[in-house]
């Protein structure tokens, strides 16, 4: 390969780089890594039979769009029930309300007969014992009057019950459509319409393919010259229409940096000893024009 035919991409989101088209010094060479993509596993908390999925293997994915429905006629039935219920209660409690003024009204007239009563008798003109009977009527009436109020607020608080059921079946109505968290494409689909969802099994795993990331390794001399905000280079290989691989550099952002050191894995090469600790880091790249592939191996440098 001839480092010195370098073709330059800036991508957004990440700082602008133009490499210059010039042989590449081997001391920025810093390992080998595959690149991988941010993966979601898309599930429910409902459970029932799966209605519909609406997407496949392969399959782009906008965020908020509904890529699966699992069965809602269990908790529409239960719903149904709900909404019974609180029609019937509301019109006990109109009913209660009613009673309830008939009943002050009532009480307001036995009022007004027992002050008129009282002026006569207090003036002789009336029997004592008919004032009497009026206050216990009174006294009756009143108590009626409050034990319906009680009554009326022991169904007002069933009804207040029964909405947050409502709430709950509402809750889990709107768990049974499934919404992609996160704008990407399918990888993987691990359930079939007619079987049975449960909760937290995913129905798909999404992999975001607007942002890639690598993991690379360093050994602790060239840790320093690494740091949080770094722009590192993808080298990757790029078959021309001539049938010439060509070096393609993607830029990539210096995004986490291990903190504890590890045994070099097998799968990376470095210059250094593979016997040394080694720290991991983590760049991540734009992928706005697809040319980063999940698997895809690279080589990163300075």
């Amino acid at each position: 390969m001839k480092t010195n035919r370098i073709a330059c991409i800036a991508l957004a989101g990440l700082p602008a780089l133009f490499f210059a088209c010039t042989p590449t010094n081997s001391k920025d060479f810093v390992g080998s890594a595959v690149v991988e993509a941010q993966t979601y596993q898309i599930s429910t908390t409902a459970q029932g039979t799966i209605a519909a999925l609406y997407k496949d293997e392969g399959q782009q994915v906008t965020k908020g769009e509904l890529v699966a429905l699992v069965d809602t006629v269990p908790l529409v039935l239960k719903l149904n029930e709900v909404f019974s219920a609180l029609a019937e209660l509301g019109n006990t409690i109109s009913s209660k309300k009613l009673e309830i003024s008939s009943q002050e009204s009532d009480v307001q007239g036995v009022e007004r007969e027992y002050k008129r009563i009282a002026t006569l008798v207090s003036q002789g003109s009336a029997p004592s014992q008919q004032k009497d009977n009026l206050e216990t009527q009174v006294q009756s009436s009143s108590l009626r009057v409050r034990s319906n109020q009680s009554v009326l607020s022991s169904l007002q608080a069933k009804i207040n019950s029964i909405n947050a059921q409502k709430a709950e079946l509402m809750d889990q109505l709107s768990r049974c459509y499934v919404h992609a968290p996160v704008s990407g494409t399918v990888l993987t689909k691990y359930k079939n319409v007619g079987e049975v969802a449960l909760p937290g099994n995913p129905f798909f795993e999404l992999g975001k393919y607007d942002t890639m990331q690598v993991d690379f390794y360093v050994t602790q001399p060239m840790l320093p010259s690494f740091r949080l905000g770094q722009t590192v280079r993808l080298r990757l290989d790029n078959e021309t229409p001539g049938g010439k691989e060509t070096p393609v550099y993607c830029p990539a952002m210096v995004s986490w940096i291990s903190s504890d050191a590890e045994f070099s894995p097998k799968n990376i090469q470095t210059r250094e000893s593979r016997n040394e600790l080694v720290f991991k880091i983590r760049a991540l790249a734009a992928n706005q024009n697809g040319l980063l592939k999940r698997g895809l191996p690279v080589e990163v440098w300075r």
